[in-house]
């Protein structure tokens, strides 16, 4: 499938002005009820917190929001402006958080943790296309919660719902490159290659090929290569993926997720490439 690929510069940016892209806070809505913006903070699984926005008339499409921290956090607080704003263009926003090394949470359950969160996100704005959208180490667990074959068997107490659309923005994609793999595994991968494997983006870039993705990173980023988004970008390609990257000229690795950078990207390319089928 086609990659296009787009360069841009955003001026008057404050990146200072959010902290990390991690992820967790949040508002749940109750689904019975009337449109706008949840009242305050719900739990998908116990423990586990989700921020809804709705838009004021009908969502079109429902975005849950993934945050970042290494694997070994998943704090949410920078990303909740994104959400809000996904409302304001009509697109319902689930903003989550998960476990990582640091509550002791390892692969596959952050990914599974990840998969009931969609399933959540689809309760919020029923029959609406549910998109996942991850940052850095959030984008690899979007990406495997998206791509690999949906299961029944992980415990959740939603109707089980597979992903439509996947969205990475300066995710590490290839663990095996990375430092921070034994943070997501709990093992050195010489212990459990298996588990290394199974838990790499990569592994799965051929599953589900009708799931397009969008890819963002920034040619600034001084975290992440923007080579790990060109190498899944083609692996993504070669797996019969519909792919779009995006590469937001002199934007850094906690840039991305600003809506300066990625709202308008991200609203054109739902529009676009995830409800144009629906609309033919």
């Amino acid at each position: 499938m086609l990659v296009v690929v787009q360069r841009r510069t955003v001026p008057g940016v404050l990146a200072a002005a959010l902290l990390l892209a991690g992820c967790a806070a949040c508002g749940s809505a109750d689904p019975s009820g009337p449109t706008g913006s949840a009242p305050g903070p719900d739990e998908y699984l116990p423990g586990l917190e989700a921020t809804v926005e709705l838009p004021d008339g009908a969502a079109r499409a429902v975005v849950l929001v993934v945050p970042g921290g290494g694997f070994s956090a998943a704090d949410p607080t920078g990303l909740l402006p994104l959400g809000e704003d996904l409302a304001a263009e009509g697109i319902a926003a689930v903003t989550i958080t998960y476990g990582h090394a640091g509550t002791d949470t390892f692969y596959p359950e952050p990914v599974d943790q990840v998969r009931c969160a969609i399933a959540y996100a689809a309760a919020q704005a029923p029959e609406v296309p549910v998109v996942v959208v991850g940052h850095s180490a959030g984008a690899n667990l979007a990406m495997l919660a998206g791509l690999q074959p949906l299961r029944t068997d992980v415990t959740c107490p939603y109707e089980p719902r597979a992903a439509d659309a996947v969205v990475g923005l300066a995710g590490p994609y290839d663990v095996h490159r990375t430092y921070i793999g034994e943070d997501l595994f709990g093992v050195p991968q010489a212990e459990d290659p298996e588990t290394w494997r199974a838990g790499n983006p990569l592994t799965w870039a051929a599953e589900r090929a009708e799931v397009p993705t969008l890819l963002v990173h920034g040619t600034s980023d001084e975290l992440v290569p923007v080579e790990f988004t060109e190498q899944m970008a083609a692996a993504l390609t070669e797996g019969g993926h519909d792919v779009v990257t995006v590469y937001p000229n002199g934007a850094r690795h906690n840039d991305v997720f600003l809506s300066d950078w990625v709202l308008e990207d991200l609203v054109r390319w739902v529009d676009d490439v995830v409800l144009a089928p629906a609309e033919d």
